[in-house]
């Protein structure tokens, strides 16, 4: 069917269009299940980023909770080496604190621009969907259009050719008549 339309439409000069409602159709339904896989792939980037950031976190209070276990016993330990481990504690304290707070704004910030991102690209391919939508219902109700004009045009063309053949065929009909009654006459 799809070769005798695109035939016609070639013969025709676009007079009939290339491609049938139903393939408009399917186009924008490939569309938007594509734009939906898509999505999906983006809702799980997101879920394995949260993972991540859940994990980072997890490593983070373990490390925290870690550094404040070996202050304390460094702090049981007495006299110089009790000095000599509390230094090392709190420097050791000091240094996973910075690491914490130094790691915490990049894994924050990477975790809300990987959630941009991928609200960003949920908009997008929304908005394809939409579109793709809209497109199909656009040239489907301008084919409707297209067709309500040609069988409008096919009318008025029609018309006084119908009348002409009316009006032959009331004249054919008379003579035909007239014909029968001189042969009756007869």
């Amino acid at each position: 069917m799809g070769v005798i339309r695109k035939t016609l439409s070639i013969s025709t000069l676009g007079i009939v269009d290339f491609r049938s409602k139903k393939e408009l159709l399917r186009r924008a339904e490939k569309a938007r299940r594509s734009a939906q896989a898509q999505l999906a792939g983006v809702e799980a980037a997101r879920v394995v980023t949260d993972q991540r950031l859940a994990a980072a976190e997890k490593r983070a209070r373990q490390a925290e909770l870690l550094a404040l276990q070996q202050a304390k016993k460094a702090q049981a330990a007495k006299g110089k080496r009790r000095q000599r481990r509390k230094a090392a504690a709190s420097h050791a304290r000091g240094t996973i604190e910075g690491l914490v707070s130094a790691a915490t704004p990049a894994v924050e910030e990477r975790a809300k621009d990987l959630s941009r991102r991928g609200r960003k690209t949920a908009a997008k391919a929304r908005k394809q969907v939409e579109a793709a939508a809209e497109e199909a219902h656009k040239r489907a109700s301008k084919q409707g259009r297209r067709a309500r004009k040609r069988l409008e045009r096919a009318a008025a063309a029609a018309g006084p050719r119908l009348e002409q053949a009316g009006d032959r065929l009331i004249t054919l009909k008379d003579d035909a008549v007239k014909k029968a009654t001189d042969l009756a006459d007869r």
